[in-house]
């Protein structure tokens, strides 16, 4: 009984790979918000996009102007399989692999204890481009000619 026990911690204890990202949004605005993973929100001064990251933390930054420009790189593939019998298998590569997210903030002291600030950032859509001619005449789709994997005639 307790050998079942140890090998079940055992087989728990196990790590697993795991693939995540922050969906959406990215893990931190500004250079050094992205350096610290998203820990810039805890710490006060550090530079002027804290209108995106902490707003308070703004009153520390002093005048300051700053931008930056991410390269975002998601590699997509779509793929459907299970269709044969209506020849609706098929997969598709996005032409869309590069963008440039853009952002930009500054930080204006009008007193020791205020700021005034304007924070610019943005967050990467994923702008996915398959293109079409994946199925060559599939029955399912109602028409004869070539399709994408969702039976239509044109890119996604």
């Amino acid at each position: 009984m307790k050998m079942r026990h140890v090998a079940a911690a055992a087989a728990l204890a196990v790590p697993l790979a795991v693939q995540a990202t922050d969906g959406y949004f990215t893990h931190g605005y500004g250079m050094k918000a992205k350096g610290m993973g998203g820990a810039s929100v805890a710490v006060a001064g550090q530079d002027a996009f804290g209108g995106a990251n902490n707003p308070a933390t703004m009153a520390f930054a002093g005048n300051r102007v700053e931008a930056g420009l991410d390269l975002f790189s998601p590699w997509r593939k779509a793929s459907r399989s299970g269709g044969a019998m209506f020849g609706l298998d098929g997969s598709a590569d996005s032409d869309s692999n590069y963008f440039g997210v853009p952002e930009a903030a500054f930080n204006y002291m009008v007193r020791p204890d205020l700021a005034l600030g304007v924070t610019v950032y943005a967050n990467g859509g994923m702008n996915t481009d398959y293109p079409s001619g994946q199925l060559p005449s599939p029955g399912m789709c109602g028409a004869t000619g070539t399709f994408n994997l969702l039976c239509g005639t044109t890119a996604l």
